[in-house]
């Protein structure tokens, strides 16, 4: 399995693009209003048009009905979904696009987690009435082993700094950056985001190489 960068918090073409050219799988849009991070649907979708197909489009949602869910694919075209508490539905089977269901967790915090619908499940830091980007750093030996690594993106205070502690412990599917990325909330700092994307291939290439050593001389 190797892991793959997600950058969270797009919003404009030129951060969208030097991303896509940077080579980062996925990048999230924030549809929640109050966020210092919110881009407006109709923008989001005009930034995603122009963006090359291999790139994975996120849609961030907290607290939505299904219709709110189903509005923001139909508008954006975004690939997934990424959702905090869903108020009238628990089937994410129902949405056209894969979720990832998020969670944020405090310190202490244990997640009673039974596989479901989604196709990821996102662990971050809990920060009152803040729903990501907060800098705020998930404690990861803490993260349950109910949740298989396959399918966690792990998000919390991640930078170009800690990258590879965070890799190298947790292991993850997606590791998400959203302020650890930024020069300023919403904007991203390009060099952040090639330290970030090689921080991700050295890992999977020394992953790569340790399954090869494994199997030559198993």
């Amino acid at each position: 399995m190797f892991t793959h960068l997600k950058i969270c918090g797009i919003t404009t073409h030129e951060d969208a693009l030097a991303a896509a050219e940077l080579g980062i799988a996925f990048l999230g849009f924030n549809f929640v209003e109050k966020s210092p991070r919110y881009v407006v649907p109709e923008k989001a979708k005009a930034i995603i048009r122009d963006l090359p197909a291999m790139v994975n489009t996120v849609g961030i949602l907290v607290k939505p009905t299904l219709k709110d869910c189903l509005k923001i694919v139909e508008t954006t075209g975004v690939k997934f979904l990424q959702i905090y508490q869903p108020l009238d539905f628990d089937d994410f089977g129902l949405l056209p696009v894969p979720v990832i269901a998020a969670y944020r967790l405090k310190n202490g915090d244990t997640l009673d987690y039974r596989p479901g619908n989604e196709h990821y499940v996102l662990l971050d830091a809990f920060a009152p009435n803040v729903y990501g980007g907060t800098g705020k750093r998930l404690n990861w030996s803490k993260i349950p082993a109910s949740v298989p690594r396959e399918r966690l993106v792990l998000a919390g205070g991640i930078t170009p700094q800690n990258i590879l502690e965070a890799l190298n412990t947790v292991n993850p599917a997606i590791i998400d950056v959203a302020s650890g990325a930024e020069k300023a909330p919403g904007h991203k700092d390009v060099e952040k985001m090639r330290a970030l994307q090689k921080a991700v291939l050295t890992f999977n290439i020394l992953k790569m190489n340790s399954l090869q050593h494994y199997l030559l001389n198993k």
